[in-house]
């Protein structure tokens, strides 16, 4: 599915903001262990996105294997980074609410603007670097350094989810360089934006299926509820949206557009966490800052 620059800024945005609600599903279901909590995203996401498999004749073999056979590589990182990326992240908001875990989970554009500079696989800016720099000292400020109580779960759990988001995006950013490349729509019908969240979705599922199925079971109506919406907003509609923002992504500017989640996350974690440090938003502001530059100057 081709779609337009502005499109796929829109569809950032807006994933950015429907990720940022995932915090208060987590609160919702704190009385569930954070392996099940992950395995009921993965599960109800998966249950969406199957049916738009289904509706856009994406779920036949011919599609699915299809895709296999050319991003095979890059599918096997996706599946185990992105089940690492949302326990991690599950973790950090649970031992530190969820902006500060939004926070770092978004250091994953330092270690994304890395990878891309290190492999060449896209050319970036010196205004990139610039932002890079800021998001560094925006991030050290949310790590309140100067304490030197650094070495908390929270903090070890948050760098290691934005670390494995960096690798889960430059993934995807590979995938689609290479479909660009080759001009590669697959012979077969099929909506491969989809595919690729219904692939990630289901991964969570396989992974923590044997540690969380139990709990599947004695989920009461209401945590059900609230189960099928985790799968569907910050979930199979964030991440089929996400995925349309990275296929037009150069240099790491669209993807800048998520850290929406981050304004999200912080009103809802004053919430449930009203000694939200003001480190942690005058740090979170210089991240931010770093990448309405880049949306604003970067050409």
């Amino acid at each position: 599915m081709k779609v337009t620059p502005t499109i796929s800024k829109i569809s950032m945005l807006l994933s950015g903001i429907s990720m940022g609600s995932v915090g208060l599903f987590i609160i919702l279901l704190q009385k569930y262990p954070i392996y099940s909590v992950v395995l009921f995203r993965g599960l109800f996401g998966t249950f969406f996105l199957t049916i738009l498999m289904l509706l856009t004749k994406s779920f036949s073999f011919g599609f699915i294997s299809r895709s296999f056979k050319d991003y095979w590589k890059y599918l096997i990182i996706i599946a185990i980074s992105n089940p690492l990326v949302i326990l991690f992240y599950f973790m950090t908001i649970q031992l530190s609410g969820s902006a500060f875990a939004a926070f770092l989970l978004y250091t994953s554009g330092l270690y994304l603007l890395l990878l891309l500079t290190f492999t060449r696989e896209e050319k970036i800016s010196k205004l990139n670097y610039l932002c890079f720099i800021l998001a560094i000292v925006g991030v050290s400020i949310i790590m309140e350094f100067w304490t030197g109580n650094l070495l908390s779960y929270g903090l070890i759990f948050g760098l290691l989810s934005g670390f494995t988001l960096g690798i889960l995006i430059f993934s995807k950013k590979k995938i689609y360089n290479q479909r660009k490349k080759t001009n590669s729509q697959l012979n077969t019908v099929g909506n491969f934006d989809i595919f690729l969240t219904w692939f990630s979705t289901l991964s969570l599922v396989i992974i923590f299926f044997p540690l969380g199925i139990n709990d599947v079971f004695k989920l009461t109506l209401n945590d059900l509820l609230i189960s099928l919406l985790l799968g569907f907003i910050p979930t199979a509609f964030a991440f089929t949206l996400y995925n349309i923002g990275v296929k037009n992504d150069k240099g790491g500017n669209i993807v800048i557009l998520s850290y929406s989640e981050i304004i999200v996350s912080v009103v809802i974690n004053l919430f449930f966490f009203p000694s939200l440090s003001i480190f942690t938003i005058i740090g979170g502001s210089l991240v931010l800052l770093a990448n309405i530059i880049i949306l604003r100057f970067d050409k």
